[in-house]
This record gives C-alpha cells, structure tokens and sequence, in this order.
C-alpha cells in the first residue's frame, strides 16, 4: 500500500513557462531558468520575481497542486520572496542604480537648455516608507510601489501630487487660485510636473526591510463580510494572532520638480516640504511610516 505523493521543492510558473525553486529562505534557479550565481541575488528584476512567477507545489510525482488543497499560493515562496526582496533591496544593483541616476540629471540638464525650471530635492523617510501596499497585483499579493523597467523601490510621481494636494486643500495659506495653477483642475494641467521619485544613486542605498502586522482577530476578519455565507465569528482573545509580513524602505529618494513658471515650482517645493513632514506619504501613517524629510539639492546637483 502506498502513501500519499510527498512534496517536493517548491516551484514556479515563471516567464515562458520556466521553472523557478524556493523554499522558506531562498529563491533558486533551475536548469529551465538559470542564474549565473548559485541563488538568485542581486540584478534580477523584481518587477519578474514579485508579479510574474507564481509557487506552487510539486509532489514527487509530478502532480502541481496549490498549497494544502485550498487553492492558496505555497507560503514558503511567499516567504522567499520577501527574504529575497529585502537582502537584494529589490534587485538593486548599486552601479546600475548609480547609471539610472546619472541618466536622471542628464534628463535635467536638458530640460533646463530647453528652458525648463527644475527644482531638485532628496526625500528621506524619517522611519519607514510604505507606497503600494495596496497595490498587490502579484500572486502573492506583496504590495509596494516598484519602477516599472528596474523593479527598484519608488515613489509615484502622482503620489507625491497627490500628497501636495492634500496638505494644500486643508491648508488656509493655499488659495484656491494656486492650487489650480500648480496643480491644475479636471479640465486643466498644472503648471507643476512631479517625476517618479528614484534611488538617489549615491553611497547610501535605499534599504528594503520585512515589516510585521499581528492581527488579534484574524478569524473575526475572515468571516466577516459580503463572501461569508455564515455567521461571523465574533472579535475575542482566544483567537491567535497572526503575523503577516510586508515591505517597506528607507533610505533617500531622488526627487524632481520641473515646469515653465519659476514662482510655481517655489510653491510646490515649499508645499511638498511641509506636506511630507506633516502628513506623510504611502500607507500607516499614523502608525509613523511615511514621514519624509525633504531638502533641496544646488542647481549643480
């Protein structure tokens, strides 16, 4: 009488159909899709890694089931992922993001010739940063804001906007005659454009670092809503906590004010500032992530 298939290495539907292994630590390569290293490490694009692969288990005899039966991607590669995700800071490679910041003040340079005004500034979140929790459009629904061609970690142009934006409609020294002009209407553009805040390229590097949620009452959350056809398991302490594990980052982030009216740029600059240390940036902050220091560079820089 034989026994059930065991488990074997944990493996993925990557790109084209390859295979990728993880286990609770580590994402590995395979013959189908090599690394030049004996794990995959550094220069490997997240934007692949996190959105593009999806574990699931493979038992001895070939047969590719989801994790225990409940249709639940394996947590062991979820697990590796963020283990990756954080020793690697997102596949950022320092010469490359050394390259990707040059390339950034050459783009800077030829906005001024063309007669542009810019503004540069270096964002630092004061404890950590968390932008695109909620943005878990990967298997393992593993939420952050990544650049679309590196993968490296980001802060969306329009979040900065939209953080100007907040502070400014609360603010009674914002009229409403410069927030249409800086940041413009439904109908209109402002005169003010936000560029995608970067790695700043320099000795520091932005970090990413494994954060921890601990429901109480995950039960409660579970049963509660429009998808539980029973009654809902109501909130109380014998329920065990359940720790769930996210991105966040720190470290400074390159950002880049440009547009045709000097005076505007001034405004916006000054509103970010103030809005960034007031208000902060992403997701949780009043639990303390997302408070941003911001300073501005010279015009050399």
């Amino acid at each position: 009488m034989t026994g059930p298939a065991q488990p074997g290495p944990v493996q993925a539907a990557g790109p084209l159909g390859k295979l990728i292994r993880a286990d609770s630590t580590r994402v590995r390569p395979t013959a189908e899709y090599p690394q030049p290293s004996a794990e995959f490490r550094t220069g490997a694009n997240a934007l692949i890694m996190m959105r593009r692969v999806a574990f699931l288990k493979v038992f001895d005899d070939g047969t590719k089931v989801f994790n225990d039966g409940t249709r639940k991607l394996d947590e062991d590669a979820g697990r590796a992922l963020l283990h990756w995700a954080a020793t690697t800071g997102l596949g950022q490679e320092s010469g490359l993001v050394r390259q990707v910041a040059e390339r950034r003040t050459q783009l800077v340079r030829q906005l001024r010739a063309r007669g542009r005004h810019v503004i540069r500034l270096t964002a630092r979140p004061e404890w950590r940063l968390a932008v695109g929790l909620g943005d878990k459009a990967n298997p393992h629904e593993i939420g952050l804001s990544l650049h679309g061609t590196y993968g490296w970690p980001v802060i969306p142009g329009s979040s900065l906007k939209g953080l100007v934006a907040a502070w400014a409609g609360d603010s009674p020294v914002a009229t409403s005659a410069e927030v249409k002009s800086v940041l413009g209407t439904p109908d209109s553009a402002g005169s003010v454009c936000f560029l995608d805040a970067i790695p700043a390229g320099g000795p520091e590097p932005v970090n990413v670092v494994i954060d921890v949620l601990t429901p109480h009452v995950k039960r409660y959350y579970e049963t509660t809503g429009e998808r539980t056809q029973g009654p809902a398991e109501p909130p109380a302490e014998y329920h065990s906590p359940v720790p769930v594990k996210f991105l966040t980052v720190t470290g400074p982030f390159s950002v880049d004010l440009y547009g045709p009216n000097a005076a505007s740029l001034v405004i916006a600059r000054d509103w970010l500032i103030k809005a960034g240390d007031e208000l902060g940036a992403g997701a949780k902050t009043a639990a303390g992530y997302g408070y941003l220091s911001i300073t501005q560079l010279g015009e050399d820089e």
